[in-house]
């Protein structure tokens, strides 16, 4: 399987995913309440977290993007796009060294690959877990912001 069809397929299934799931007569009937968050000053419609970490796994920042998190998708989606590309590429400069029969080279771009691809799994694992928490706390009115100022006695952080 290449490349385009891997995409071309995690499109697809994030496409279908996103699209509603066809109802019963008898739940059309009466109109579907959208579950919202009570007890926030802006009460805003849920977003599953089933849903993002799904989407996070398919696509390179589709939890984010899902959640409402741009700017979170502008670093970890060029992030899981980057290390895939170095993995890929060690692997082919692995397997170039071993048709070749240079053991030293096929040992340094094998260990390159294993180690781009932990991280590639780590930035993938974080995303999801990061679209997980965005989607229960989705609709919150409040952040935490953390700030530094400097003060006399220090630095003072700030919740």
């Amino acid at each position: 399987m290449n490349l385009r069809s891997f995409l071309l397929g995690s499109a697809t299934v994030a496409w279908a995913l996103a699209q509603p799931m066809p109802q019963p007569e008898s739940a059309r009937a009466k109109p579907p309440a959208a579950p919202v968050r009570t007890g926030t000053p802006q009460a805003a419609a849920l977003k599953s977290p089933g849903k993002a970490v799904l989407l996070s796994l398919l696509l390179p920042g589709g939890g984010q993007v899902y959640t409402g998190c741009a700017w979170k998708t502008a670093l970890i989606a060029p992030s899981e796009v980057t290390l895939g590309c170095l993995t890929v590429r060690e692997h082919v400069y692995a397997l170039d060294a071993l048709s070749a029969g240079d053991d030293a080279a096929y040992v340094r771009h094998r260990d390159r690959r294993t180690v781009f691809l932990w991280w590639t799994g780590a930035v993938v694992a974080f995303s999801m877990a990061d679209a997980y928490v965005s989607a229960q706390m989705y609709g919150f009115d409040r952040e935490i912001r953390f700030t530094m100022s400097p003060q006399r006695a220090g630095i003072v952080v700030g919740i």
